[in-house]
């Protein structure tokens, strides 16, 4: 008996398994080069995401999206989009803006679609195509390297080009984590270098357009020692509160010199520690663990933690400016936290 066709009018998943010379995405000249059927292409184990690309049907990964934070599924989406569109990706064009920062794990919002960002150089035309937004780009503003096997911008012109398009703490924590240099705690060694220079940032800040007015502003707020996003937009909260400014990535020790552990954000002439819980925290045993000990031990050393919470941060502020205010001014600090 004849196989039928499915709902959506793909044949059922056949038992032929395509050639093992093609990978997860592939073209139709590639597949058709390895003497695969037009109908074959058409069965239910491929998606057809853009004319003439194919990527081999993955229902683990899907659901895997599926159970993901919405943010994060969203930039697994655009990854998977952009590998998609490399198959067909017009010579000379790019990823750009907020496609490209997800190539390189940089921190941005999400946007409210799933279309990926393509640029060129001018003159060249802007790639027209469903679900893609085509940009043409002035090519002393940015610059172009390779990621993963995909043409994209640099990190230092990743955010050139969305700073128009971000609020300032979210352009301020994309700039950081460009300028980011991780280092290993209780050692003045760093791990990777950074995606990017303050130079770099500079050169480019002058040459934006649009945008060179907030990028002006944002790049002297910019540091290279910030963890995450909320942290970034922490430090921003505790300069508007009118709080002294946070010393970063900070060894607190005992009096024997022994590491006690690293804040991301402290004032170590008030004992005072900012403690940022994201839900690795709160879910991963050891990592749980590690901060109580942490806790136990900054405080028998008569320092005091504020835990800080997303929920705190962005939707109880003045609940956790009270409680930074008030750690402070045990440590000592005159001040007052403005309205």
């Amino acid at each position: 008996m004849p196989q039928q066709p499915d709902q959506a009018g793909s044949m059922p998943y056949p038992r032929t398994p395509l050639p093992q010379q093609l990978g997860e995405v592939f073209t139709t000249e590639q597949a058709q080069a390895l003497g695969v059927s037009r109908g074959r292409l058409r069965c239910a184990d491929l998606e057809h995401p853009f004319i003439g690309v194919y990527r081999r049907r993955n229902p683990a990964e899907h659901a895997r999206i599926n159970d993901l934070p919405p943010r994060q599924a969203w930039a697994l989406r655009q990854r998977l989009k952009a590998e998609e569109f490399a198959a067909i990706m017009p010579a000379g064009s790019f990823f750009t803006g907020r496609t490209a920062a997800v190539l390189w794990n940089l921190p941005i919002p999400p946007a409210r679609s799933d279309d990926i960002e393509v640029g060129v150089l001018a003159p060249a035309r802007a790639v027209r195509r469903a679900t893609v937004r085509g940009s043409q780009i002035r090519q002393h503003l940015v610059q172009t390297t390779m990621r993963f096997g995909l043409p994209t911008l640099t990190p230092a012109s990743i955010w050139v080009v969305l700073a128009h398009r971000l609020a300032l703490p979210d352009r301020v924590a994309l700039g950081d984590a460009v300028l980011r240099h991780t280092r290993i705690p209780g050692t003045d060694r760093h791990e990777d270098p950074p995606l990017g220079t303050r130079q770099e940032l500079a050169k480019l800040t002058e040459l934006a357009r649009p945008g060179a007015t907030l990028l002006r502003c944002a790049l002297p707020l910019l540091v290279t020692a910030s963890a995450s996003p909320p942290e970034s937009h922490l430090r921003l909260l505790l300069n508007e509160w009118g709080f002294p400014e946070p010393k970063l990535d900070v060894d607190v020790r005992g009096p024997d010199g022994r590491l006690l552990g690293c804040s991301e954000l402290a004032y170590p002439e008030f004992r005072v520690a900012l403690e940022y819980e994201g839900d690795h925290h709160r879910v991963l045993v050891d990592q749980w663990n590690r901060d109580i000990q942490k806790y136990h031990d900054y405080a028998a050393n008569g320092w005091s933690v504020v835990r800080v919470t997303a929920t705190l941060q962005y939707q109880q502020p003045l609940v956790l400016r009270g409680r930074i205010h008030d750690a402070l001014r045990r440590g000592g600090w005159g001040g007052e936290a403005g309205a």
